[in-house]
C-alpha cells in the first residue's frame, strides 16, 4: 500500500513550528506533497513532491528506449527526472520557488502566512458574533468554512428549514456574492452541508479586504432573506 499526503493547501503552513504538530506521523507515508502556488507566494504551477523511496517512483514511471540512453543513464551520476513522471521533458518550475525563497527568506514566509492565519481568525469572529450566520466547522489555518444560520429563518413561516432548504438557500448567497464582482469565494459539502468557504492566501490582502468581503456577504444575504420573504 502507498500512503500519500496530499497538503496541497494546508502542507505550506507548516513552516510556522505552531503548525508542524499536524504532521506527526508524517514519517509513515511514503510521498508527500505541496502546491506552492497556492499558499507559497509563487505564480502557476509549481507543486513539492517528496517521495521515501525514489526507486519505487522510478520503477513506476521510467522509460528507456535506446535514443533516450546516454554516458550517464547507467551511472547515477545525474538524477533523469523523466522518469520520475509521465512526460519526458519538463519546465524549470524550481527556479519560481527558490527566488521566493531567496526573495522573502523564511522569516517573511513565516509572517505571511501568521498574517493570512490571523485575518482569518478576525473573519470567523465576525461570523461567531451574527446570529445570520455560523461556522460549519473548527478553523485550523486561514480557511472558514460558513453558512447562512438556521436562526435567520427563524420565525418566518414563508421559509422552510429543512437542511435541503438551508442548502439550496446558501447556494443562492454564494452565487449572489459571486456575480457581485468583489468578493469570490467556492464551496464545499460538509457532511451533506453546503458550506462557503472563505479564504485568506493573496500576498496582497489585508484587513479592508476582510471586511471589505463581510460586507458584502451581509449586503447580499440581507437581499436574499428579503426576497424570501415577499
Amino acid at each position: 500500500i502507498w500512503v500519500h499526503v496530499d497538503a496541497a493547501y494546508a502542507g505550506s503552513a507548516c513552516i510556522c513550528p505552531e503548525f508542524q504538530h499536524f504532521l506527526d506521523g508524517i514519517d509513515g507515508a511514503n510521498s508527500f506533497s505541496l502546491n506552492a502556488h497556492k499558499w507559497f507566494f509563487t505564480t502557476l504551477d509549481c507543486c513539492c513532491l517528496w517521495v521515501q523511496d525514489p526507486n519505487a517512483l522510478i520503477k513506476a514511471l521510467s522509460t528507456k528506449p535506446d535514443y533516450l540512453k546516454n554516458q550517464a543513464t547507467d551511472s547515477n551520476r545525474v538524477v533523469d527526472y523523466k522518469d520520475w513522471q509521465i512526460a519526458l521533458s519538463r519546465r524549470f518550475r524550481a527556479l519560481k520557488l527558490w527566488l521566493v525563497l531567496r526573495s522573502y527568506g523564511i522569516v517573511n514566509l513565516q509572517k505571511f502566512i501568521r498574517n493570512h492565519v490571523k485575518m482569518a481568525k478576525h473573519f470567523e469572529g465576525l461570523i461567531a458574533k451574527n446570529n445570520n450566520f455560523e461556522v460549519v466547522i473548527p478553523r485550523n489555518f486561514s480557511v472558514v468554512c460558513f453558512r447562512l444560520s438556521p436562526f435567520a429563518l427563524t420565525g418566518n413561516q414563508k421559509i422552510m428549514s429543512s437542511e435541503e432548504d438551508l442548502n439550496e438557500i446558501n447556494r443562492k448567497l454564494l452565487e449572489s456574492i459571486n456575480s457581485s464582482g468583489r468578493v469570490y469565494m467556492t464551496h464545499g459539502m460538509i457532511g451533506g452541508v453546503y458550506t462557503i468557504r472563505f479564504a485568506v492566501g493573496a500576498s496582497l490582502t489585508d484587513y479592508r479586504h476582510v471586511e471589505l468581503a463581510w460586507k458584502t456577504i451581509q449586503e447580499h444575504a440581507d437581499t436574499l432573506l428579503n426576497d424570501l420573504c415577499v
